[in-house]
């Protein structure tokens, strides 16, 4: 709410607090340009070092070099060693943190990078945890230029290392030593020996080397410490030792140590000699990189597993996401990180690999980046200026000051992080890509908090919203902006990169807009859209990436601001909407949340200075954004708790958060360390939105009450249809499904109409779509909400034709269970009516949206599970069968069948077991008794039928049932049904109505149990 301050008149006092707000953010932006533009011309980053080095000779905390199998042949004399001869270790490096790994991961090391004076080299010490289990001291120095070096001393005892290998791409698996290396392997550069390819073949003690049609000899792998080794020939001639190390689908540091004693042979013009042995390799041998070639029926099949993993854990995650009260795409945020180095990895590093084999992972790449594509334009569809009309001064001003003052932080913390983790990049880039990914704010999770909340109804909703809209159209050209910056490096490119930005919405807004507006009033006016269209729409999805990935900016762009020129509240949107959300939601946008986690290695993460360094970003995150909104949001009226509440919901990140920094990963402008902590900070600022609103407020009392839809729906009656009268008691008919409506209109009207007289309440409950919980959905829940009312308004027209009083009401519920309670609770209603779906597996009945119903509501409730679109179709050849025991819920079941069968004309018949302890005459002298009374009450005849077999015998019993209706167990809250209910259920090819007495009286239920028999307990005896 908005409030005005005592002792003077409150609007002088807001403008005057939002100047001096504008006023700070100027400066602030002021100083933060003039820091970024002078710091960023004499900052540099620290060298990189990452890669894989190979050994100049061997050394005992780092391994042994790969070594032959006793009884292999020996040369007669030591041939020169070739680089990569002596073993081989990897390095990881997040600016001066450092880390020493190898594919057995028998070799660890926390290291740091330290500067010393212009031209000297840099410093390199720390800890190694050596293969043997002992931990040493290692001190020495980095050697930069043409090939990198590591010289110092590990435990006292001399090191020289040489760069070999390129650092693995992000998201690469982590090497482990495979069980086996057969296959067929590419090499890189072409070998002399065995040419562009060579094959391992098991074979009796080893693998068989081929090559070149020919088999070579017999390797032996020992897969405990993954080295390879064994005499071979060569393709030309001559023998050769070759050595390697296994690494996952790649032979690394393979070595062809030559065995023959070289001969001159002549080379070049001049009459140059160089000695060659009869292989036809130099003395000193060659190294190459192997990697293993696999069939694309294969690689199919891997991607294929890979896929399915990633979807099956991710709806797994989602749903438990949802239990918790968490959005269901932070669940599957946490599912693709699961499956990563951070969680998979660390418990079976080579069963991670053998998933996201480093073959797969280029064609996962581009997938999830396909998703990330379709996901930004479903982006662009949600801001509509039409729900941008609530002080949108304000508004901005927040959503400004949310942006500015995150944003500042973040170049600010950047001069400290560039030297500590930053890449190799350009201080600039790293700065304000460190700043927008502070900045950022996920509206799909803000709106779907205000939509669950029914805060949308007030001022203070409809105000969160329109900042989150106003921050989130800021922070995608903000990113844009930070990857121009970044790829161009210079001002001149800035410019024309910014330039062609500018020329390229130009024609989105003035060419593309317009065209679409026209396609959209054809589909209108037909009702359809040509597939012609839907493909040019998603052709034109794809070439907007494509465009401004050409200019030099992310193609999340592109797609964005084809997003944004779709017309709004137009049925093409929709339709595109739904061809599209579906596919990417379900399927590539899982995909990502994976990629993500690939690249995410909380292993990184590996001393405590990292640790400290990660609660320090994630604290200034927070700082910045909530404590920045909420201070936009005091100065502009709003209270202390209210104003909590803004700084809250705009503190959210989500998915907004991991697209930036997928972003700042691929474009190299931040490490893996520093990646891994801003994915944290994304997750902890997320995750706490939740739980700080329901503590702010627990009550929702800045949300509008579910009630309200009652109140305004009564109204809304009232004004329609002046000439009707209301009853007091009321029967509410709740469809959640769309077919539904119709089925229990069929069992509620005859209700309706018997004395005394009932309204009838129509509500529809609508679901948000599956897709709001990652892109807000907005558009497409109004659609879906204006649909249902258009439905349920024309049912109560046509009731009201036939004298009915009737009431319609549809509104959007994540949560049906819990507002059809509260409805229930609200009004004088005596009985609710609601559909369900039979379960795949477990209990018939349905309890997962109507468990809230039957545990709350004060009236009595019906469940009906029917077939989809089928009729109920009471009367004199369509029976109600009651299975009736004498428990409470048998009495309601037996209440509503008497009423149903009073109102239709159809025969009731009540259904009873002898047990072990109930003989026949017994059970049909009680069913006569509930049979009297049913008389008695609702003027309805009943047919008693014992049935002699137990369980069995009820079954065939009730096949005949046009409609059958089965009280609840009295235990249902804890063992469901009961083997005999659950058994009628499944069994039953009529509709099914579930009924649970309320807390109030029945008509027919007496007053003591003298007809309660032993079929009411669950586990009929003799069944």
């Amino acid at each position: 709410m908005i409030e005005g301050r005592a002792g003077g008149s409150p609007a002088p006092r807001l403008l005057a607090g939002m100047v001096a707000l504008y006023v700070a953010l100027i400066a602030g932006t002021i100083a933060g340009v003039t820091l970024l533009i002078v710091h960023g011309a004499h900052e540099h980053a620290q060298p990189g070092i990452a890669g894989g080095y190979d050994l100049r000779r061997a050394n005992a905390c780092f391994g042994s070099p790969p070594t032959l199998p006793a009884g292999s042949p020996l040369p007669r004399t030591a041939p020169p060693q070739p680089p990569g001869a002596a073993g081989s270790f990897d390095v990881e490096q997040s600016g001066e943190f450092v880390s020493l790994s190898n594919p057995t991961g028998s070799l660890g090391g926390q290291l740091r990078l330290e500067s010393e004076a212009r031209g000297r080299p840099h410093r390199l010490s720390g800890t190694v945890d050596c293969v043997d289990g002992r931990s040493q001291m290692f001190a020495g120095h980095v050697l930069t230029g043409s090939q990198s070096q590591i010289v110092g001393t590990v435990g006292g005892v001399s090191l020289t290392a040489i760069l070999r290998r390129d650092p693995p791409d992000p998201g690469a698996p982590l090497p482990y030593a495979p069980t086996s290396v057969g296959g067929t392997y590419k090499l890189t550069p072409r070998s002399v020996c065995f040419g562009a390819t060579f094959r391992l073949g098991a074979a009796r003690g080893g693998y068989a080397v081929a090559a070149g049609g020919r088999r070579l000899g017999i390797v032996i792998y020992r897969h405990q410490t993954g080295a390879l080794g064994g005499d071979v020939r060569c393709v030309a001639g001559g023998r050769v030792r070759l050595t390697a190390t296994a690494a996952g689908l790649s032979l690394d540091d393979v070595s062809l140590i030559p065995l023959d004693r070289p001969r001159p042979v002549p080379t070049g013009a001049q009459g140059d000699v160089q000695p060659l042995t009869a292989s036809g390799l130099p003395a000193a041998g060659e190294a190459f990189q192997a990697d293993r070639i696999r069939p694309f029926s294969r690689l199919l099949a891997a991607f294929f597993i890979a896929v399915a993993a990633v979807i099956l854990l991710a709806r797994v995650f989602g749903m438990t996401a949802m239990r918790i009260g968490q959005p269901r795409v932070m669940g599957e945020v946490l599912a693709g990180l699961a499956l990563g180095p951070s969680v998979l990895g660390e418990i079976s590093r080579q069963f991670q690999a053998q998933l996201f084999p480093s073959d797969v992972i280029p064609a996962f790449a581009i997938a999830a980046n396909l998703g990330l594509i379709f996901y930004m334009f479903l982006i662009g569809l949600e801001p509509n200026p039409r729900d941008l009309r609530i002080r949108i001064g304000h508004a901005v001003a927040i959503s400004n000051t949310s942006i500015a003052l995150p944003l500042l932080l973040g170049i600010a913390v950047s001069i400290p992080l560039y030297r500590l983790l930053g890449p190799q990049a350009k201080f600039a880039g790293f700065a304000l890509f460190l700043g927008v990914a502070m900045s950022i704010t996920a509206f799909p999770v803000l709106a779907r908090i205000l939509v669950e909340r029914r805060m949308l109804k007030r001022p203070l909703g409809a105000l969160v919203l329109t900042c989150g809209a106003v921050d989130d159209a800021a922070g995608w050209f903000l990113i844009a902006l930070a990857g121009t910056i970044a790829v161009a490096g210079s001002l001149g490119g800035v410019a024309v990169t910014a330039a062609e930005t500018i020329a390229f919405c130009s024609v989105m807004a003035f060419l593309i807009r317009p065209l679409l507006s026209r396609v959209s009033v054809a589909f209108d006016q037909s009702g359809r859209v040509p597939p012609g269209w839907v493909a040019l729409i998603f052709g034109g999805i794809l070439l907007s990436g494509y465009t401004t990935e050409l200019i030099g900016i992310a193609g999340i762009t592109g797609a964005f601001v084809m997003g944004l020129v779709m017309p709004r509240n137009a049925e093409l949107t929709e339709d595109v909407t739904r061809r599209v959300e579906d596919f990417t939601v379900t399927l590539l946008l899982p995909l990502f949340f994976a990629y993500v986690g690939l690249q995410m290695n909380v292993g990184l993460l590996d001393r405590p200075v990292l640790w400290l360094i990660t609660g320090a970003v994630i604290a200034v995150a927070i700082v910045g954004k909530l404590v920045g909104a909420a201070l936009a949001a005091r100065l502009g009226g709003l209270d202390w708790r209210s104003s909590a509440l803004v700084g809250t919901l705009m503190n959210t990140r989500g998915l907004s958060e991991l697209i930036v920094l997928n972003v700042a990963l691929q474009q190299q402008v931040i490490s893996s360390a520093l990646f891994t902590m801003m994915v944290l900070m994304a997750l902890i600022t997320t995750f706490m939105a939740g739980p700080l609103v329901r503590l702010l407020d627990p009550r929702n009392e800045l949300g509008a009450p579910v009630e309200e839809e009652l109140t305004e729906s009564r109204e809304r009656s009232l004004a329609a249809f002046p000439a009707l009268t209301l009853p007091r008691s009321s029967i509410l008919v709740a469809a959640q499904a769309d077919a539904a409506l119709g089925t229990l209109r069929e069992l509620a009207e005859p209700l309706a109409r018997s004395q005394p007289p009932r309204e009838l309440i129509l509500a529809r409950l609508v679901r948000p779509p599956r897709a709001a919980g990652v892109r807000g959905g907005l558009q497409s829940e109004k659609a879906l909400v204006r649909h249902a009312t258009e439905e349920v308004e024309q049912a109560q027209r046509e009731l009201a034709a036939s004298g009915l009083s009737a009431r319609a009401v549809a509104f959007s519920s994540a949560h049906p269970g819990d507002d059809l309670a509260r409805l229930a609770e609200s009004e004088e209603i005596d009985l609710l009516l609601v559909d369900g779906q039979r379960p795949l597996l477990g209990e018939p009945l349905p309890l997962v949206d109507i468990k809230p119903v039957l545990e709350r509501a004060p009236c009595d409730v019906g469940v009906l599970v029917a077939r989809e679109g089928g009729r109920i179709g009471l009367g004199p050849g369509a029976p109600i069968i009651v299975p009736f025991g004498g428990a409470e819920h048998d009495w309601s079941a037996l209440e509503l069948g008497a009423w149903l069968a009073s109102a239709t004309g159809a025969s009731l018949k009540l259904l009873g077991a002898a047990g072990a302890t109930d003989e026949t005459p017994a059970v049909q002298r009680r069913l006569d008794d509930a049979g009297l009374l049913v008389r008695e009450f609702a003027g309805v005849r009943s047919t008693g039928i014992v049935v002699e077999h137990g369980r069995t015998g009820l079954l065939d019993a009730a096949r005949g049932a046009g409609l059958l209706v089965v009280g609840l167990s009295e235990r249902w809250n804890t063992e469901g049904l009961g083997e005999t209910r659950s058994a009628l259920a499944r069994s039953s090819t009529a509709p099914v109505l579930f009924v649970r007495r309320g807390r109030r009286a029945g008509a027919l239920a007496p007053r003591d149990d003298f007809t309660r028999f032993s079929w009411s307990s669950a586990g009929l005896a003799g069944g």
